[in-house]
């Protein structure tokens, strides 16, 4: 994750009240438009976060990574977090699914406090509402496709049988009928992150979080990726959380969350503009990219 400790560094103790005061009153502009209302009225709020806060010390130093931030992100959304490297986009969401806990403020998933959860009950939590689509891919090099895909599902006590039939389904979905024997060292970057989104959305969770999850890719390969993970999210009615630097991964996105400084600098509602899935402006994105 590219985020985690590689934020603008800007020490805490040395901050001036003029920049503190600005970081504030760009927040608080961000905050009177990250409310747009869902599509749909009657969608109820999967994530809701509040005045969240996260702070890390290095050594004598504190590193002020998220500032004050709110935000309501609703059931069946695919949403953004968009930003540079050390925005602290990916801060927001380690905190979101409970892999940072904040300095200050509150993630509330589904009703429920994640930022108070034990470790314990987190992993619970995670493992009936959650999945997870790494830049990095973060698969088992021992273990062939099948296994990797139904991790998740040994996990969740599924019954080896049941859980290889759906992983297989799994596999064929993303195009990887013919490598589900396969390791990840046999497989190419493109292949290897169809497995982890088969792995991510396998036990159809309730929210699925991609962090960067194009990043290593060429363009066509990308697209190709954000359009299974745009269609699986839709069919299975789940909400997506997309971090990316990149602005046409964001033109997939039902909302934008532009991330500046640890802080939503502007909320964008891309409904009406966004590229769908098989539409011709993808295809010309890939086209443009590989006439360079």
């Amino acid at each position: 994750m590219d985020d985690g400790l590689n934020f603008n560094l800007r020490e805490v103790s040395t901050n001036t009240p003029d920049k503190i005061a600005g970081l504030a009153i760009r927040q608080t502009q961000a905050k009177n438009t990250a409310e747009i209302p869902a599509e749909n009225e009657s969608k109820k709020p999967a994530i809701i976060i509040q005045d969240l806060s996260k702070v890390f010390v290095i050594g004598k130093e504190k590193v002020r990574a998220l500032y004050n931030v709110n935000l309501t992100i609703y059931e069946d959304e695919i949403v953004c977090l968009l930003g540079t490297s050390g925005s602290g986009k990916s801060t927001l969401l380690n905190l979101m699914a409970g892999l940072e806990k904040p300095t200050k403020g509150s993630v509330t998933i589904f009703g429920e406090r994640v930022d108070k959860m034990s470790e314990r009950k987190l992993a619970v939590f995670r493992q009936k509402n959650m999945g997870f689509v790494f830049q990095s891919y973060n698969l088992l090099p021992t273990q062939n496709a099948i296994d990797n895909v139904s991790m998740p599902l040994a996990f969740a006590g599924v019954k080896r049988k049941d859980r290889t039939k759906r992983a297989k389904e799994m596999l064929r979905l993303v195009g990887l009928g013919k490598r589900m024997k396969h390791k990840p060292t046999q497989m190419s970057g493109g292949q290897q992150q169809r497995v982890g989104i088969a792995r991510a959305f396998v036990a159809k969770p309730k929210i699925v979080f991609a962090d960067e999850p194009t990043g290593n890719l060429d363009t066509r390969t990308t697209i190709e990726v954000m359009e299974m993970m745009v269609s699986m999210s839709r069919e299975n009615h789940q909400t997506l959380v997309i971090v990316t630097h990149d602005v046409e991964i964001a033109a997939y996105a039902d909302k934008i969350y532009h991330i500046t400084d640890g802080v939503i600098s502007d909320v964008e509602d891309n409904r009406s503009k966004q590229i769908a899935v098989g539409s011709t402006e993808a295809s010309e994105i890939i086209k443009a990219a590989e006439s360079v």
